[in-house]
């Protein structure tokens, strides 16, 4: 119900015959992959890391409906804690046991999902919400993935705040927009501070880039200094977060590589790794994005969840390829369109950042992260109609008044 109305809410005039089927039908398949999920982990694995937030989200639930606050546990990573204190605060309100808390986890991750959708479509076309809008909701890497309690879950729906509000950020710089999206970013930054600078990245790239949408006001240029300031601002201070959070010494190269080979080591004593290593220099990109994004490939799936990985990340490699020549012809565009160009970066520092985890299964596991970026420069700059003449975005046509056309020519009743 409530996603319904949310869906009534949100339609413009390019989706309002569509959209809210597609909620309805992607909500249902988030709900047949969050069961599919908890059977991998109840059954097929035994146990998982929702186990361990499950009973101690109950621990601290009773803290808090027997009228106290409580305090961080102290075990384990920072990010960790934080998930186990926001799942004690949702438990004290809802009592679920694992196959409700898994739904429950899910319904953030949707909202996410829903998210993206409304960033993308403040800049596309109206041909191109459609095939956006089926990526965002039918795509297993997010019915499946990010659909248990977990850190997935949360990260998707900060993740998605934080493109929604940067969406309308990149608009007219309006500095209204910045309060929604500096609570997405401490929302997200409180648990995986990395995918927060990542974002920052993106921003701020596109602030200095893009070009402002015709039709901005004549402050909007002297906002944008000031928001690739507050950008400059984020940029520093997870510089200095960082060491904190994950105990690296950014001040000399040689932290930076004992920090990144411990990760690849790490991450590589289980499971199917990737060859190669960490991004080194320029020659080294290519591969990164080919992992972020289109590994494993078919030859490399070794287990069931390997192949179903498989198939879907060489159907992305398909469409990339498929849409690569109208991409490169509309190259020229690409600065016109802030979105695009925060999440071109986006993708970029991802990719790059995460090419010390070789890991295939890690990878597939958090591709949720990257992929709604990746899809809407695809689908930004590939997918376009050949009558589409205009280039206006949909938030920039005004909606349809319903006045009767006037004729062409005058009728014989006119004349008389």
């Amino acid at each position: 119900v409530v996603f319904g109305a949310l869906g009534v809410r949100m339609r413009s005039a390019a989706d309002r015959p569509w959209l809210v089927k597609w909620i309805m039908l992607g909500l249902a398949a988030k709900v047949g992959g969050t069961l599919a999920r908890y059977w991998m982990v109840a059954v097929f694995y035994g146990g998982g890391d929702s186990y361990r937030y499950f009973e101690v989200g109950n621990q601290l639930a009773d803290v808090w409906q027997s009228g106290r606050v409580p305090v961080l546990t102290g075990a384990g990573a920072f990010g960790t804690q934080i998930l186990e204190y926001f799942t004690g605060m949702v438990f004290a309100v809802f009592s679920p046991d694992m196959v409700g808390g898994f739904l429950l986890f899910s319904l953030f991750a949707f909202a996410g999902q829903l998210m993206f959708y409304a960033a993308f479509r403040h800049w596309a076309r109206p041909s191109q919400l459609k095939p956006y809008a089926f990526f965002m909701f039918f795509l297993p890497t997010y019915a499946f993935w990010p659909s248990s309690i977990g850190k997935d879950a949360i990260v998707m729906f900060a993740l998605g705040g934080a493109a929604y509000f940067g969406s309308r950020l990149l608009v007219a710089y309006e500095i209204r927009w910045l309060v929604g999206l500096a609570v997405s970013l401490g929302a997200l930054g409180l648990i995986r501070i990395h995918i927060a600078g990542l974002v920052v990245i993106g921003l701020l790239a596109a602030g200095v880039l893009s070009r402002i949408r015709q039709g901005a006001d004549a402050l909007a240029r002297v906002r944008r200094l000031l928001v690739v300031g507050a950008f400059l601002a984020a940029a520093v201070l997870v510089l200095t977060l960082f060491p904190d959070v994950f105990g690296v010494d950014l001040t000399s190269g040689d932290g930076l590589d004992s920090f990144t080979s411990d990760v690849t080591r790490r991450t590589s004593e289980t499971g199917t790794v990737a060859a190669g290593g960490p991004v080194a220099g320029p020659a080294d990109v290519p591969g990164a994005i080919a992992l972020a994004l289109f590994r494993p490939f078919i030859s490399e799936a070794s287990e069931i969840q390997h192949l179903f990985a498989a198939a879907e990340t060489t159907l992305l490699l398909g469409l990339a390829i498929w849409k690569l020549p109208a991409m490169l012809r509309k190259r020229r565009s690409w600065r016109a369109n802030a979105y695009l160009v925060f999440s071109t970066f986006y993708v970029l520092a991802y990719s790059i950042a995460f090419s010390v985890v070789r890991n295939l299964g890690i990878v597939s596991r958090q591709r949720g992260q990257v992929i709604a970026f990746f899809i809407a420069v695809v689908v930004g700059l590939g997918w376009t109609q050949p009558d589409e003449t205009s280039a206006e975005p949909v938030s920039a046509r005004p909606e349809p008044i319903g006045l009767p056309e006037r004729p062409l020519s005058p009728t014989p009743a006119t004349m008389r």
